[in-house]
């Protein structure tokens, strides 16, 4: 088909790319909007095959097509091609065979392509920050994040997408999608080694598609350390304060640079996620509420119920004991009535300080009445479980609760202490009389004692009859 200078002025005039493609599949014409798009001059497609130019898998898709528009019928679709140079695309594409009249025989086909993906990718970020925002009930925080830096990196066609929490000078990894291999989470690096640090400093948007000749990261560590070329990053807030950033990057350059658009819905992806972890937090915070003691920070007695068959279990695979500890505060009822209960809460803080220092993280260590506290040692030798309820005893007898404005107003307390092993199947209730009865014990030998109720706890224990007790060597305790 001969192409004459007038079809091409009007087709290099169109806004739309325009090509035509011979019955052998090979470029016979494409305008400048075409070639524009491939980053190609026209020139060097002059006579290249169509597979050449937007790569084998995504051809392989539309070879029917062709096959099919070359048997003389028109077509017009939505694709999604991926081109030799990483691009994915989302075209409107119209085909139309170019029929000889005389002889009927198909040379060829026009191709008319309107690239929709900026508008198709926009839509998909909307929908998908809509579905966050207005469903918040089924979220899972994890799953609906993830969504959004999928859908962040396929948008401005990045190969990983990080949101990380900023904790001081440390940049930690809580959420990544990533092309190839990703970052473990909650990895941790120097916040001064990656580009957020510049994001943080602006506390604003910042975005390059060609860092090592961009001012902005002129002689940046990051550079060196992981040789990005696109970045594109935002601070993430919740309630006003910074919590970290969402940022977008690839080691390649970026053909085009980051538009208004695209700054505007990454802008709107960082609402969605501020949205998602703002939740996540209440959360959490209603969590830490309903499990824990108010005052004292410590766990409070229904998580304790929820940690003691876990607990137990883990003892029971590697067939060491439980211990179970109560810790009472003796005449408890005196401090209030003496000093009142603001200086009783300080005694109940105080006490719960030496619980917690007592302990590991392992352990579980709870309020769980008023003056009453209890500790699970699971996987631990009767001799250390021994030792740490002692230590706990004498650190309580040593404490000063200042109550006035000098030193020498403050008072000392003590605490009774009853303790039982846990046996196979017994329940926490089981337990938890067993060294009640040894904590009853403590109190009738005068308080300030440690009692070690040995009996069994299971299901076929009695409450009677306490079986190889014993208290503390103490100096005499008042």
């Amino acid at each position: 088909m001969q192409l004459d200078k007038v079809f091409k002025r009007i087709s290099n005039s169109l806004p739309l790319m325009f090509a035509y493609v011979d019955n052998e599949r090979r470029y016979q014409f494409v305008n400048k909007a075409y070639s524009r798009f491939f980053n190609v001059d026209a020139s060097q497609l002059q006579g290249k095959y169509v597979s050449e130019v937007v790569g084998d898998d995504s051809y392989k898709a539309i070879k029917k097509l062709h096959d099919y528009v070359l048997e003389g019928h028109e077509h017009q679709f939505t694709d999604q091609v991926e081109l030799q140079d990483g691009r994915r695309l989302q075209l409107d594409i119209s085909y139309i065979p170019n029929i000889d009249e005389e002889t009927q025989k198909v040379e060829g086909f026009f191709a008319v392509i309107n690239d929709i993906t900026a508008h198709a990718s926009a839509a998909e970020v909307l929908r998908a920050v809509h579905d966050v925002v207005h469903n918040q009930r089924k979220l899972v925080s994890a799953e609906r994040i993830q969504k959004l830096l999928r859908l962040g990196c396929h948008y401005l066609n990045c190969e990983m997408g990080i949101v990380s929490h900023v904790v001081g000078d440390d940049y930690i990894v809580k959420y990544v999608h990533s092309d190839g291999d990703p970052i473990p989470l909650e990895t941790t690096f120097a916040l001064g080694e990656t580009f957020c640090s510049q994001t943080l400093k602006a506390n604003d948007v910042i975005a390059s598609t060609t860092a090592s000749t961009d001012e902005h990261f002129a002689g940046h560590p990051c550079l060196a350390k992981f040789q990005l070329e696109t970045y594109l990053g935002l601070p993430l807030k919740i309630e006003t304060q910074v919590w970290g950033t969402l940022n977008f990057s690839s080691s390649k350059p970026r053909s085009t640079p980051f538009s208004e658009l695209d700054i505007e819905l990454m802008t709107l992806l960082c609402s969605a996620i501020e949205t998602i972890l703002t939740n996540r937090t209440k959360t959490l915070k209603l969590e830490h509420l309903a499990n824990h003691d108010f005052l004292t920070g410590l766990t409070n007695r229904f998580f304790l119920s929820q940690q003691f068959a876990e607990l137990h279990a883990q003892t029971q695979m590697d067939e060491r004991q439980t211990a179970f500890i109560l810790v009472d505060i003796d005449h408890f009822k005196r401090v209030n009535d003496t000093y009142g209960h603001d200086i009783g809460d300080q005694v109940l803080q105080a006490v719960a300080g030496v619980l917690s220092a007592n302990v590991r993280t392992s352990d579980a260590c709870s309020r769980v009445g008023g003056e009453e506290f209890a500790i699970i040692l699971p996987s631990i030798t009767p001799e250390r479980a021994e030792q740490v309820a002692e230590e706990i005893r004498a650190e309580v007898e040593n404490l000063k609760v200042q109550y006035g404005a000098t030193p020498d107003q403050s008072l000392s307390v003590t605490v009774s202490i009853g303790a039982a092993y846990v046996t196979n199947g017994a329940s926490l209730s089981q337990v938890y009389k067993q060294a009640d009865l040894a904590l009853y014990e403590s109190k009738n030998a005068g308080r300030n004692y440690v009692t070690w109720n040995t009996k069994a706890s299971g299901a076929d224990a009695q409450d009677q009859n306490i079986q190889q007790t014993y208290t503390s060597p103490l100096t005499d305790a008042v």
